[in-house]
């Protein structure tokens, strides 16, 4: 075998295995971009529970040097503890981790292989799943193809090109799914 042969078959090997670890790549960053969003509404929620019980504080002051009489406060009160309890409520519920995401990179997110909710995602996971196999249609012709190593170069472009489409079509297939769920 020569140092040509070797190569190809190397390029051959390395172009999926790059493939495959852009995506891995791609995934953490997904992953990173929803921890922080979710962070940051997180964060809102808490400023404005804050604003909401400083709000209820004053207003229960200002009904207090306004009021007469110990009964005319009774429904000031039954106001100030609902805004309280409804400000509690939302930090709760902000508080709860979102048990329906999936937090690590895994072979079904990798390869597409959950179930999509719209029809134009599925389309374009068929799309994927065809230019994977166009990729190792390419790997098997390269490695067991020795008698014409002249067409190699171009069996090598074709992997290449198919490893790029490949990625931006399950990019594309994500971003299809995911306006669904917006």
């Amino acid at each position: 075998m020569s140092t040509q042969d070797g190569a190809t078959i190397a390029v051959a090997v390395l172009v999926p295995a790059v493939t495959a670890a852009a995506g891995v790549v791609s995934l953490l960053i997904q992953d990173r971009g929803v921890r922080r969003s979710r962070d940051g509404r997180r964060r809102l929620v808490f400023e404005d529970a804050t604003r909401q019980v400083a709000f209820a504080a004053e207003w229960w002051k200002a009904k207090q040097l306004t009021a007469a009489t110990p009964q005319a406060l009774q429904g000031p009160t039954a106001v100030a503890n609902g805004w309280l309890d409804e400000a509690s409520a939302r930090v709760a519920a902000a508080e709860q981790p979102n048990l329906g995401e999936d937090p690590h990179v895994s072979v079904s997110r990798l390869l597409l292989l959950y179930r999509f909710r719209r029809w134009s995602a599925k389309a374009i996971r068929i799309g994927f799943y065809a230019v994977l196999g166009l990729m190792s249609f390419t790997v098997l012709s390269i490695v067991f193809d020795k008698p014409t190593r002249e067409n190699t170069p171009s069996w090598v472009a074709i992997l290449v090109l198919s490893g790029i489409v490949a990625l931006l079509l399950r990019f594309w297939a994500v971003s299809a799914d995911s306006t669904a769920t917006r």
